[in-house]
């Protein structure tokens, strides 16, 4: 549902085009803005300044359109038209999804808790996936900060206008997830169980939400600066990692069921369905279905302290985190130390064309950068998301649970599957928040942009995707034959470094530190081709490592990281980019 979508006129196309992108037009012929006028006596009795309300709420949903870079992630970062929002854009792609929940709804009408519980068990994983992506930068939102603290804005004017602008985003995805669910419930389930199941799916969305402002405001209460940055890509991390758990939990239901007729039929209180939160919402489906108190009235009962919880937290959360949102423009006073780690590979660099120096410079840049952390490393623990198969394997099967964990065959292909970030890692190298400290660099006769390239890539490598590799490799050790682990992480070494080299040849055209960070100039093609490249050799070095003895596998693995280390130090001889401030510039 776009409320933030005007209504046509019979205006002229220069015209529509002019006021798509005007303030005063968003002002007044948003939807969403007409949908809050409705409730201005409302918000008003709240304390809440409306007329100030309304203009902030407004300015936000301009400044979301006119952004090229607000989450233009959900918008697959393709071309749209100017002053139109790149989520709602991509909304479609959700609702498309949707359509796979419905399934879950009409194959178990006679058991509420699966048949709608997967509903929003999917839902809620979505939703924890796109505040990842897309609504941490709008609840973290700085951009106006500075203005409203000098402007009189009273704290509850600022926390509803935050509010109101985040749950535009937040009930549109839900629209677009939960509508066909909802709808296929009233065809499956009856009118009763489908309003009960509304009801439900919205209390979810707010505890949802809330959980998500909850967890930030702890989180900007305790931290600052650039730590704090590192902080919310841990919990970025984590949520991400959590979603892809919590999805997996339900199947240990249907492993526990005989038949496929047997998972229809009204089932007992189960520990799986008190670690699964979305499953309480399905209590008063399931208790109007069958009657019983187990397991309808217990997940009834988790629901109700749920919301109530969800109730007496939200005001004070979100006043913290408010509050406490300048604190994401603060940045340390000092560097970070740099560890024995830095100094080891440090030497090991060639001595010739200030290598080690540029080396230094690109390690200290990466360090100190949070916004190229909540970026990239996220997607830097996929290899840790792939350790999650063979423990709910293990714990689904029968038998015992050490060997079924050992025989495993992913443990072959973790080291292996851990660069699967690198691409975006690599990409993301062109951004920095401040590109024009390189102009100093462009005034230098004879520069040479190829070191400076070449250690930049060689950052990566060191810095991000060797301590992925050998962490994976160490428990790969710990849990499959020792000998048979240690040849698969040194494969996993041999594969990572030649996979750095390969995405590093693709990007050499871009400038490092280069560029202000703004995520809608994507190149999607070399994207692409490096995923690409990146799972082909991932997959054949993986297989090929897993059928191999060991020994033959540390051979081939130290040929491998050798060889890609000797052509990094030759690579990249002849860089086509422009440094910022670079005479013969566009």
């Amino acid at each position: 549902m776009n409320f933030f979508r005007r209504k046509r006129e019979p205006l002229s196309d220069e015209t529509d085009s002019t006021q798509a992108t005007t303030p005063n037009t968003i002002m007044a012929t948003s939807r969403w803005l007409r949908f809050f006028d409705l409730f201005r006596g409302l918000i008003g009795r709240r304390g809440v300044d409306y007329d100030q309300f309304r203009l902030i709420l407004g300015y936000k949903l301009y400044m979301d359109a006119a952004d090229p870079e607000f989450m233009n992630t959900l918008n697959n970062n393709s071309k749209r038209r100017e002053g139109h929002n790149a989520f709602f854009a991509g909304l479609w792609v959700y609702a498309l999804i949707s359509l796979f929940m419905c399934t879950f709804v009409f194959m178990f009408p006679g058991n509420r808790v699966f048949g709608l519980g997967y509903a929003l068990l999917f839902y809620s994983m979505m939703y924890l996936t796109v505040l990842v992506q897309a609504f941490s930068g709008s609840l973290l939102d700085v951009r106006d900060v500075g203005i409203l603290e000098t402007r009189g804005v009273t704290e509850q004017t600022r926390s509803a206008a935050q509010t109101a602008h985040i749950m535009v985003y937040v009930f549109s995805l839900f629209v677009a997830m939960m509508a066909a669910p909802i709808i296929s419930s009233f065809i499956a389930t009856g009118i009763v169980s489908g309003v009960v199941f509304t009801i439900s799916a919205l209390l979810l969305m707010i505890v949802n939400y809330v959980f998500s402002i909850v967890l930030y405001a702890v989180i900007l209460h305790f931290f600052h600066g650039e730590r704090l940055k590192n902080i919310l890509s841990m919990i970025q991390i984590v949520i991400m990692i959590l979603s892809i758990i919590m999805y997996q939990l339900p199947q240990l239901l249907t492993s526990a069921s005989a038949s496929f007729s047997s998972m229809n039929k009204p089932m007992s209180f189960n520990w799986v369905m008190a670690v699964v939160y979305p499953f309480w919402f399905t209590g008063p489906n399931e208790w109007l279905r069958s009657g019983q108190f187990n397991a309808g009235g217990i997940l009834s009962v988790l629901m109700l302290i749920t919301v109530i919880v969800t109730y007496f937290a939200f005001n004070p959360a979100m006043r913290r985190l408010t509050n406490n949102l300048s604190k994401l423009t603060e940045s340390g006073s000092e560097p970070a130390p740099t560890g024995w780690y830095f100094r080891l590979w440090r030497k090991l660099i060639p001595q010739r064309d200030h290598q080690k120096a540029f080396f230094t410079l690109s390690w200290r840049m990466m360090q100190s950068d949070g916004d190229y952390k909540m970026r990239v490393y996220p997607s830097m623990v996929m290899g840790f998301v792939f350790m999650i198969i063979p423990l709910m394997n293990a714990i689904q099967e029968p038998g015992n649970f050490w060997t079924t964990l050992r025989s495993n065959w992913v443990w072959n292909m973790l080291p292996a599957f851990s660069v699967m970030g690198l691409p975006i890692a690599i990409y993301y190298l062109r951004f920095t928040k401040n590109p024009n400290a390189l102009n100093v660099f462009a005034n230098v006769p004879n520069f040479d942009k190829a070191v400076m390239y070449r250690e930049a890539i060689r950052t990566v490598l060191v810095r991000l995707s060797l301590p992925v590799v050998l962490v994976l490799g160490i428990v790969t050790i710990l849990v499959t034959n020792p000998l048979k682990g240690i040849g698969t992480m040194v494969a996993g070494l041999g594969i990572s470094a030649f996979v750095v080299v390969i995405n590093g040849q693709l990007f050499q055209g871009t400038t490092p530190y280069g560029t202000i960070f703004q995520t809608g100039q994507v190149n999607s093609g070399a994207m692409i081709g490096g995923y690409m490249l990146s799972i082909a050799i991932a997959g054949i070095g993986g297989v090929l490592s897993a059928v191999a003895p060991w020994w033959a596998a540390i051979i081939a693995g130290i040929i491998l990281f050798g060889g890609s280390w000797v052509w990094l130090n030759h690579a990249f001889s002849h860089p086509t980019f422009r440094l910022p401030g670079e005479p013969g510039e566009d």
